[in-house]
């Protein structure tokens, strides 16, 4: 490792460089798994970086820990602004709600507040009761609460559609975020409790309506089947 941080000692920098530039470029837009990735390889430029440093002083190679560390920390302070901008504003606003008005006559629910639902009423006879949602702590932000008969072991996660032009929404992070391993059962059972879920296409308070399906794959066969849906009046998450 000695050999190649002293010879590749300008790659940190520059890998410190794309990595700012990746994450602002993920406060402007919608989120992926890329995302993720770009934190991951950011986080590990910055522990490597002061290793790399003390390597270079240590073989007494001052000028390559001195550009090096002269390198980063202009990196650092170049987009400083730019990403504390990009972290506050976000990205533009995002009008998908006001283009997907709620038709009229349009039956729905409501997200259930915590504070004022805190006994509802499940109803193994009545399918319409095995999805609840809860509103989060933000717009956009979501749990879910799902009852069903017997099910073999495997996963639960959601699908999410704007119900009047069938658009998945979230379609790159929604069903991982939502996904639930259940053992399997032989009654009518909780098998969600409050799992969280994003919903980002639209803005605070932009309502339009989603068709919020639940969906089961099997353990063993990977088959997956539909369980249940429901409309809800969503909004989206502003980043």
């Amino acid at each position: 490792m000695k050999n190649i941080v002293i010879k590749y000692w300008w790659v940190l920098p520059l890998l410190l460089c794309f990595g700012l530039l990746g994450l602002m470029y993920s406060f402007t837009s919608t989120p992926s798994i890329s995302e993720s990735i770009v934190g991951v390889l950011l986080l590990l430029v910055v522990i490597l970086l002061p290793v790399s440093w003390i390597i270079l002083l240590i073989n007494k190679k001052w000028w390559q820990c001195i550009l090096s560390f002269l390198s980063s920390v202009i990196i650092v302070v170049l987009f400083w602004v730019p990403l504390v901008t990009a972290a506050m504003f976000g990205p533009d606003a995002d009008d998908f709600g006001s283009k997907h008005k709620i038709p009229d006559g349009l039956e729905y629910h409501l997200p259930l507040y915590s504070s004022s639902d805190k006994d509802v009423l499940i109803d193994s006879l009545n399918t319409e009761t095995y999805l609840q949602v809860w509103q989060g702590v933000q717009g956009g932000m979501y749990m879910y609460d799902f009852y069903y008969p017997s099910l073999p072991s495997g996963e639960v996660f959601l699908r999410c559609f704007e119900a009047t032009e069938n658009i998945p929404l979230s379609e790159d992070r929604l069903q991982h975020r939502s996904a639930v391993l259940v053992d399997a059962t032989c009654s009518f059972s909780q098998l969600v409790n409050h799992q969280e879920f994003t919903i980002y296409e639209g803005d605070f308070e932009d309502y339009y309506a989603a068709r919020i399906e639940v969906w089961f794959r099997d353990a063993a066969s990977k088959k997956e089947r539909k369980l249940c849906e429901k409309i809800y009046r969503v909004e989206g998450w502003m980043r």
